[in-house]
């Protein structure tokens, strides 16, 4: 294992739950500060698994717990920067989202800077369309950033777009089941940890992507350590398609596809920017 042993209950019970039920004024001080301070030897490890070299290896089931771990604080930290929650039981906003940011830097991330569209680094939360249908997507705004921490993303940005309709159907993009996301308060989210009781969620492994200098990976586990195909898994076109954006864009594949064990690898591109 990279991580130490324990280390995603370390993430669980020392960041998750004091997060998600705190209600003071200081959640940096009084939560993020003490449990960074206290977990040196978990970052380290972080950051060895954001090393580019890592793509190409395959990490422990729990080294993958505590990558998912923490992307779950991740996703906490997103609330206050996403739509209006669309659920009358949804929570009003506990932390500021400034409390993002602070975590993204105390964890040694990175924000992804100066970059047009492209879905491996950026979620799309609304779609405006272009008056030509044949438009690619461009960056339209953002909601919150995305972050790497080196090579590896942890977090995609959200953002706004603008593209024509052969490329995004608008309310299909921003409504349909978005795929790996354990939460998001606009929309319906689908992961593996999903309809299992309150610790077996927990041994839900994260998906690597990797962001390299000639080359984008995605899902790499299920690269390394691959699995018999699923009955369930889509067609190849809907499996990429589905893998690249996490979501249906011009299609609605529903909420039960088998996109789990997909993976792929695509050269490093150039990203589509809005026109002067």
């Amino acid at each position: 294992m990279v991580f130490p042993d324990g280390a995603w209950q370390e993430v669980r019970f020392g960041l998750f739950e004091p997060t998600l039920d705190y209600g003071g004024s200081a959640w940096d001080r009084e939560v993020l500060d003490p449990w960074v301070a206290a977990h040196s030897s978990v970052l380290a490890a972080l950051r060895q698994v954001g090393e580019p070299r890592m793509a190409a290896v395959a990490l422990a089931h729990e080294d993958l717990w505590t990558l998912y771990a923490l992307s779950r604080v991740m996703e906490l930290l997103i609330l206050p920067g996403q739509p209006p929650a669309t659920g009358p039981g949804d929570p009003v906003d506990w932390l500021p989202a400034s409390a993002y940011r602070r975590f993204v830097a105390a964890i040694g991330g990175t924000f992804p800077a100066g970059e047009g569209f492209h879905p491996f680094p950026h979620e799309i939360v609304e779609v405006e369309p272009a008056d030509d249908p044949q438009a690619p997507p461009v960056l339209a705004g953002q909601w919150w950033p995305g972050c790497l921490v080196g090579s590896l993303l942890l977090m995609r940005g959200g953002v706004s777009v603008r593209a024509g309709a052969d490329h995004l159907d608008p309310a299909l993009t921003a409504s349909s089941t978005l795929y790996w996301a354990w939460r998001r308060r606009y929309r319906q989210v689908a992961d593996l940890s999903h309809g299992w009781g309150s610790n077996s969620q927990w041994r839900t492994g994260f998906r690597r992507d990797y962001r390299l200098p000639d080359r984008l990976v995605y899902n790499a586990d299920a690269a390394l350590d691959p699995t018999p195909p699923h009955p369930g898994r889509p067609d190849p076109s809907t499996d990429v398609d589905l893998l690249r954006y996490r979501c249906s864009t011009l299609v609605d594949h529903g909420d039960d596809q088998w996109v789990w064990d997909s993976h792929h690898v695509e050269p490093t591109a150039p990203t589509a920017t809005p026109p002067e």
